[in-house]
């Protein structure tokens, strides 16, 4: 009987209908389209880093404050000599201008005579920031560089400050006294530590990461865990030296040597500043051991 009905009354379906009504479509619904591929782009290319080339050398320049010391400081000037090593050593007043420091006055010559550099570190190393310090700075500064002078014969061409401090009023009577003071890039602190293997161990740390190519080093030869420690210091970066000469560093590229250089590119850089050495006032003053507060 359904046959009989539907004929005549029914004929085909259009094929996209007939298609949709199997996908489950029905009358007035569109068929989902198909979701588009997205193809993804290639990665950009990485950047090159920058790199700053090796310098051929790490150098460093080796100085000693607050000496001289008669028991130490010979040491200090026997341990250098072995490696042909010259250095600058910033002394006081105090340690060889009194009477009864013959001793001492003739460390500083024999200093001079070894090819070292005797540098301005005032009389007394005070504090030349504090409330004192714009009182007594010039004088400490002219009177120091008098005494050393007397001694060995030339005003002291380098200065640097008790402590390494710097503030306005200091940084006045340097401007007028036409000094440009030395500082330091590498410190110890061997008058805290005062021992010998630590010292020793932070030295060689900090060398073995060293990446800075030049650095001034400052040591006290006043501190006998110094002078215990140095030998073996300037041991250890020969035989460093010689490793890095024959083993390839990081990604194969040999690491530079480590290079002690002497004081002349101070000089050359004061003299190019204008800086002069210390003036000296007259006549040469005569420290007093105990100076007041």
């Amino acid at each position: 009987m359904a046959t009989g009905l539907c004929a005549g009354l029914c004929s085909p379906l259009p094929w996209g209908m007939a298609t949709a009504l199997a996908q489950g479509s029905g009358p007035g619904k569109a068929a989902k389209a198909k979701p588009a591929v997205v193809k993804p782009r290639p990665p950009a290319p990485a950047k090159p880093v920058a790199t700053k080339p090796l310098p051929s050398a790490y150098e460093i320049l080796l100085t000693f404050d607050d000496g001289p010391r008669v028991d130490t400081t010979p040491k200090v000037l026997d341990a250098l000599d072995q490696y042909n090593i010259k250095s600058v050593f910033f002394v006081n007043g105090v340690r060889f201008s009194a009477r009864g420091q013959e001793r001492a006055k003739d460390l500083l010559r024999e200093t001079i005579k070894r090819g070292h550099i005797v540098g301005n570190h005032t009389v007394h190393h005070y504090f030349l920031c504090g409330k004192r310090g714009p009182i007594v700075g010039e004088k400490e500064i002219l009177d120091n560089a008098a005494m050393i002078e007397q001694v060995i014969g030339t005003k002291p061409p380098l200065f640097r400050t008790p402590f390494g401090s710097h503030c306005a009023s200091l940084s006045a009577t340097l401007h007028k006294l036409n000094i440009n003071p030395i500082g330091w890039d590498i410190d110890p602190e061997d008058w805290k530590l005062q021992d010998a293997e630590k010292i020793y161990a932070f030295m060689v740390q900090t060398l073995k990461t060293l990446r800075r190519p030049r650095s001034i080093v400052l040591f006290h030869d006043v501190q006998p865990a110094t002078v215990e420690m140095l030998p073996r210091l300037l041991k250890w970066i020969a035989d460093e030296n010689i490793r890095r000469a024959s083993a390839p560093g990081p990604q194969g590229v040999r690491e530079p040597p480590i290079k002690i250089i002497d004081y002349q590119y101070l000089l050359a850089e004061q003299k190019q500043k204008g800086a002069a050495p210390t003036p000296n006032p007259s006549p040469v003053p005569t420290p007093n051991p105990n100076p007041a507060a």
